[in-house]
């Protein structure tokens, strides 16, 4: 191999070696702001007579590194 093609094989697998350690890098990184995580996202009252009341409450944390302010809220 002459020279000319080693230094371009060299700066080839190089610039490939750059390319996958900033890739791999950039996931290592959490995402700044707010994160919202709900334990359980789902309840099921079962069977509920009529003019029965029943309550549920569910836990939301925010594991982000900003506030996390609720605007809204849809019961579905």
């Amino acid at each position: 191999m002459g020279g000319a093609m080693k230094r371009l094989l060299f700066g080839s697998s190089l610039l490939i070696l750059l390319i996958i350690m900033s890739i791999t890098m950039g996931w290592g990184q959490q995402a700044t702001g707010p994160r919202m995580v709900i334990e359980k996202k789902y309840f099921n009252a079962k069977q509920v007579n009529e003019g029965e009341i029943i309550e549920h409450a569910f836990t939301v944390r925010n594991e982000g590194d900003s506030p996390h302010e609720i605007k809204r809220l849809r019961p579905g």
